[in-house]
């Protein structure tokens, strides 16, 4: 089952908008269209993947009603891959209060593996560290400090790191893809991180605006990377709404 980029989008706004209007029958039926063969949930990230039906029946009978879901950011990979900023609205005492999540999703062969980054996590010296890397080469990128910026890279994982882009597709080593995006767009696109999720696995997911001016107008495309720390070293996917 190949799926494109009007059914995911499809998808994402049509179990928001069930959620929100409490139809349970449609919400989960929803799911089973995109994902005839099942679907599970790795909740939190780095945990083992659960029943998908059996971790929405505790999200419905525990926050439905409570939490309004919108979905402002979808991004793109291959082979049934994407991304979601999930923008969360809890009314409480006449005020609303909003937050993000951010997910993974991967369809293929009618199967679905969902995967909810959120800040619950708590801190570790190791997710520290993965959050300074993270703050600091956006900061360098920004600032134009090409050696400070690669230095940080070499400094958290040597030369041991690949780039997937796009994802689905093969890894490149790190190093030169880098070097190629750094020539072709660090003078003109900015790197504003919006939300930087540390899971206690130190696997991290990252919300990030490329800003940029086209025909002296702002613009800005919207990316969520993935980072993973493993024993073989750094491994990142980069995910556009543009792909």
């Amino acid at each position: 089952m190949s799926i494109d980029h009007e059914q995911i989008r499809a998808f994402m706004h049509q179990q928001g908008q069930q959620w929100n209007a409490g139809d349970r029958d449609g919400f989960l039926a929803t799911y089973r269209a995109i994902a005839p063969n099942g679907f599970r949930i790795e909740f939190p990230v780095g945990q083992a993947p659960k029943d998908g039906p059996a971790v929405m029946d505790q999200l419905w009978a525990g926050y439905q009603g409570k939490m309004f879901m919108t979905y402002p950011v979808i991004a793109f990979g291959g082979n049934g891959e994407f991304a979601v900023i999930e923008k969360v609205d809890a009314p409480v005492d006449g005020e609303t209060h909003t937050h993000h999540t951010i997910h993974s999703y991967v369809v293929r062969d009618g199967e679905m593996l969902i995967r909810y980054f959120t800040d619950a996590a708590p801190a570790t010296t190791a997710t520290d560290a993965t959050r300074d890397f993270l703050t600091r080469q956006y900061d360098h990128w920004n600032a134009g400090e090409r050696d400070e910026f690669f230095a940080a890279y070499d400094t958290f994982t040597g030369d041991r790191f690949d780039v997937e882009f796009p994802p689905g597709t093969p890894p490149n080593p790190g190093t030169p893809m880098l070097e190629q995006l750094w020539q072709g767009y660090q003078a003109t696109t900015k790197l504003r991180y919006r939300q930087i999720v540390v899971a206690e696995s130190n696997e991290a997911a990252v919300w990030v605006g490329n800003e940029r001016e086209v025909d002296g107008q702002p613009q800005v495309n919207n990316s969520i990377e993935f980072y993973s720390v493993r024993d073989d070293g750094l491994h990142i996917r980069y995910f556009h709404e543009g792909h």
